[in-house]
């Protein structure tokens, strides 16, 4: 059985989804939205904030509509007035491909950070591996696979990697790439520059 998903007052994983949802309903982002030709856009961040729900508690989208409809104090925390339809938020998913839906994300970021442009800008750069749960003991021919066998501070792994440039202020993320697992993070600088 799982956990009922049940707003706390208090609770800081709660207060910064609440601070979330506050950014999701200012006017720049419905302007970012309706700039990226994204209408209705009333609809549009109702499924987003179900979409980020179920992204911050490590939901799936089914269980986050059902828990949605079924507790009032969810929809209230989320400032949606009525019952969602799983197939609508599916309906609105479908309509993206992941690198639109990547910048419409960072549209919404770019316009809610606070932009300094007097001082200069710390920045974080972060690799991580993502091994996949493949069987590592089978013969694979790895040539034109995205895939690599790699090496991190867990040992060898069978996957990719991923790095993550951070602006240290807004956290807001700059850049990031997915590649193979054998490359060495040295050949990686060139395409951030």
């Amino acid at each position: 059985m799982r956990s009922p998903v049940i707003p706390v007052k208090g609770d800081e994983r709660w207060e910064l989804l609440s601070k979330v949802m506050d950014k999701l309903e200012t006017r720049e982002t419905k302007k970012a939205l309706a700039r990226n030709g994204i209408t209705p856009v009333n609809n549009t961040i109702k499924f987003l904030k179900i979409i980020i729900l179920a992204m911050f508690f490590e939901l799936e989208i089914s269980y986050a509509v059902s828990e949605l409809n079924k507790r009032y104090e969810l929809r209230k925390f989320l400032r949606i007035d009525d019952e969602v339809k799983l197939r609508s938020v599916y309906n609105f998913m479908s309509k993206f491909e992941s690198e639109q839906f990547i910048n419409l994300v960072f549209s919404i970021l770019n316009v809610n950070s606070k932009r300094r442009r007097k001082k200069p800008s710390i920045l974080i750069l972060d690799w991580t591996d993502i091994s996949l749960d493949l069987n590592p003991f089978r013969r694979r021919d790895l040539k034109n696979k995205p895939y690599k066998w790699g090496y991190s501070t867990k040992g060898f792994f069978l996957g990719m990697k991923m790095m993550v440039l951070i602006d240290y202020k807004t956290l807001t993320p700059i850049f990031f790439c997915v590649y193979p697992a054998n490359f060495y993070e040295s050949r990686i600088y060139p395409l951030i520059l």
